[in-house]
């Protein structure tokens, strides 16, 4: 029987049209802070610039890893490149496509992003649907799959958490555990589990200190459309010498067809907003 479980192939058959084959089989995590000691030896790995995996004991007394890594960059800016899921086929190796397909804020202020990943490995590729609750204050997401739509995995859940240690300095920690329907080829199987563990906090500190480093320099793309809504803004109210209201208007038109075609060559590069 076990090996006839084992050989049974992986069935793809990702819907939008269809709920998921059931409502969740592994345990979600909370928003907040993890529940992690780390020892004198993990403290001077990370000072080293190196990842730490740690397990972290779930509410039902299970054990999950979870990957630690300082990167200096503000929370705020790590957090920025985690939730940006549209960018993800840019940033994430196996990544296919990341679109969203619900954006939306709860009273408390969770921001709440659904999307439909698409990613491949090996020669296969693979759809599901994912549910991200993102806590801005906390510096926190938390995801598992939209049951309301049937994904190729079985079960996906996961946590990123980004603790403040300075004005350009935080610690990241993510976890994440995946069921997979039937039998997978092995690269496939490292992808969604112990690669994607191991390469994630990678990533996310090569992008954030790209982006770090272009704030610092103002070179951001929302910083550079921020600068120029504003000269639009101050050259619109302050009118040219002997400059009349058809004048006006005729430098108003011009300015906002220039406004537009930035705005469509820069939209591509902007984060979604959220």
């Amino acid at each position: 029987m076990l090996a006839l479980a084992l050989s049974a192939p992986l069935i793809l058959a990702a819907t939008e049209e269809q709920r998921h084959y059931h409502r969740g089989k592994l345990t979600k995590y909370k928003i907040g802070p993890p529940s992690l000691l780390l020892s004198d030896a993990d403290e001077e790995r990370l000072k080293g610039g190196h990842a730490v995996m740690q397990a972290l004991v779930a509410e039902d007394g299970s054990r999950r890893m979870i990957s630690v890594q300082d990167i200096k960059a503000p929370a705020d800016v790590v957090m920025g490149r985690i939730v940006d899921f549209e960018k993800y086929d840019q940033m994430v190796q196996g990544v296919n496509s990341c679109v969203n397909y619900v954006s939306a804020e709860t009273a408390e202020g969770i921001k709440v992003l659904k999307s439909r990943y698409t990613i491949h490995a090996a020669h296969l590729k693979m759809t599901y649907f994912m549910e991200h609750r993102y806590d801005p204050e906390q510096h926190c997401v938390v995801f598992h799959l939209d049951y309301e739509r049937q994904s190729d995995l079985d079960d996906s859940v996961g946590y990123w958490y980004a603790q403040p240690r300075g004005p350009a300095e935080c610690r990241v920690f993510y976890s994440t555990e995946c069921k997979l329907r039937g039998w997978v080829p092995g690269p496939v199987y490292s992808l969604l589990t112990k690669k994607a563990l191991g390469q994630a906090t990678t990533w996310v500190s090569a992008e954030a200190l790209k982006e770090w480093s272009l704030q610092q320099r103002g070179l951001s793309p929302n910083q550079r459309l921020v600068r120029f809504v504003s000269n639009v803004r101050s050259s619109l109210l302050q009118p040219a010498a002997h400059e009349g209201a058809a004048g006006l208007l005729s430098r108003g038109r011009r300015t906002a067809v220039r406004f537009a075609n930035r705005l469509g060559t820069s939209a591509k590069h902007m984060p979604p907003m959220i």
